[in-house]
Formats: C-alpha cells, structure tokens, sequence
C-alpha cells in the first residue's frame, strides 16, 4: 500500500471510530486504530487477535499484550454503556446489533476493518471527502 493510501486508511479509522462513539481520549483508541489497521492490512490476523494483533500493537506501543486487551475492552465497554452500537446498524445499513447487544472484541476490529476493505466509506459523507483529492 502506497503512503497516501495508508494516511488516507488511518485517517478514515480514526473517524469511523469517532463516529462510532469511542472517546479518543481513552489509551483504547489508539490502539483500536492500531488493531484494525493490521486486519486491514492483513485480514486473516483478526483469527489470532490475542497471539498476532495484540501482540503487534503491543509491541508498537512498547506495553504488555495484557494491557492492549484490557483497554480495547474497556473503550468498547465504555461506547456500549454511554451510547450503543446503533452506528454500525447505519454504515452497514443492516441490522447487526440492537440496544442490548454489544460486539466482541473480535467482531468490532472486524466490522470496521471491513467497512473499509468494503469501500463503505468511499460512500460515506463523513469520510468521502478523502478520497476526492484522487
């Protein structure tokens, strides 16, 4: 992936988690962005997030594997508990979650790795203005 592509990638993450719901002042964001930039990048990781992604976040990062899940789990506990994951149900235009559900770990890095690779957010009009400098 050529560099104006990866910026354009990272930047597209950081909004959809924004408009998602997740706080970017909580360490879990960073490393959710993080996360999901390797299944991106590499979409058969997600099947050993603890093993593969956690363990290359962490190591970016310079902390423990422990820590990465804790907080990815706490910034996805705290976006269920103050708002809920209805977003999702409007960029995918389906009905994935309701009020009451709230995805894994595993299933949240992979909605929004795939609302990438799936080019939703080429049509979204909170992030299809990255792409009209093409």
């Amino acid at each position: 992936m050529e560099e104006k592509e990866f910026e354009r990638m990272t930047k597209i993450i950081r909004l959809t988690l924004l408009r998602i719901g997740i706080r970017n002042d909580l360490k879990g964001f960073l490393y959710l962005c993080k996360a999901i930039e390797i299944v991106i990048l590499n979409p058969y990781s997600v099947h050993r997030l603890c093993k593969s992604v956690y363990a290359e976040v962490a190591k970016a990062f310079n902390i423990k594997v422990d820590s990465i899940e804790r907080d990815i789990r706490h910034a996805i506990e705290d976006n269920y508990i103050n708002r809920d994951f209805l977003e999702f149900n409007r960029m995918f235009n389906l009905e994935l979650f309701t009020i009451h559900d709230k995805p894994t770990v595993g299933e949240f890095i992979k909605l929004v790795a795939e609302y990438y690779n799936l080019g939703l957010a080429r049509r979204d009009k909170a992030t299809r203005y990255l792409y009209e400098e093409d």
